[in-house]
């Protein structure tokens, strides 16, 4: 059984900043990233910006990300960093030049998004219908409340998502974080539990697709892994692998040696090991 070595990661941050900054840095260096990538069998990365104030030191912006990508082609592909409170902080701002410029760049998708608004605030409503606008896949971050560091708000029950979904069918929204993954079980607080709302939301919704970076994801599907595992194969044209930075003191990142192990002892098919780990992500991002 051959293991994936040219997995894609869909949610990874870097910064390229001066070396007497290095100690304010919020992300490794765009090396440190690529010597990890070897480590873990990962062919490119997805950079995802950070252009939102919220519990931020530095700002990644589109330049940032693209510069990167442009310096290190064969590992990174970049994505657009926009702040629905951008331009001019109403709900008739025109995104589209900006959407254009940058996806005539080689920009990937749109995220991630950290802006601390209600999903269907007007703004973030009239951002998101010109990402679908543009076939770009959005990457969200969920807050349970306004005024918590960061990430768009939903309450219990992410009903405000749903609402998004349904108004946008052409929006591929990329879920992320502990308060989207909090969901896939009833009970958060219990190690076995019933299916949860993500379940519902990904059987109702094929615009709904699942970034399993960081430790949210991981420990969503490892908290449970008989539901966890059946989370993955009911929507396995929906999964897909990230780092989003996290790596242990040997550089590999345990999402990586989660599923190169569970292909292995057999607990995942081929199709799903390579779907989870690459393919998804081709076809998601039109990579």
């Amino acid at each position: 059984m051959e293991l994936c070595k040219n997995k894609i990661d869909v949610h990874i941050h870097t910064m390229d900043i001066e070396p007497k900054f290095k100690h304010l840095a919020e992300a490794p260096s765009a090396i440190d990233i690529i010597e990890k990538y070897k480590i873990n069998g990962i062919e490119k990365g997805i950079l995802q910006t950070l252009v939102s104030p919220e519990s931020r030191r530095f700002i990644i912006t589109t330049e940032n990300t693209r510069e990167i990508a442009e310096k290190y082609p064969e590992n990174f592909y970049f994505a657009i960093g926009l702040d629905p409170r951008m331009i001019n902080n109403n709900d008739k701002a025109d995104f589209s030049k900006l959407l254009e410029f940058y996806k005539s760049k080689g920009a990937v998708a749109v995220g991630e998004m950290t802006a601390n608004l209600y999903f269907d605030d007007p703004l973030y409503d009239n951002l998101l219908s010109q990402c679908a606008d543009f076939d770009l896949p959005v990457t969200i971050h969920i807050s349970p409340k306004v005024g918590l560091a960061y990430g768009i708000v939903d309450e219990a029950g992410l009903y405000r998502l749903e609402k998004m979904l349904k108004k946008y069918p052409k929006l591929k929204i990329i879920g992320h974080s502990w308060d989207f993954w909090n969901y896939i079980y009833k009970d958060r607080e219990v190690k076995k539990s019933e299916e949860g709302r993500l379940f519902e939301l990904f059987g109702k919704y094929d615009n709904l697709y699942a970034d399993f970076s960081a430790g949210s994801g991981f420990t969503a599907i490892r908290k449970d892994e008989i539901n966890g595992l059946k989370f993955i194969n009911t929507f396995k044209d929906r999964v897909m692998f990230g780092t989003d930075c996290l790596f242990d003191n040997e550089g590999f990142n345990p999402l990586a040696l989660w599923l190169d192990e569970n292909y292995l002892n057999g607990n995942l098919s081929k199709e799903l090991y390579f779907n989870f780990c690459r393919e998804n992500a081709v076809k998601i991002f039109k990579l």
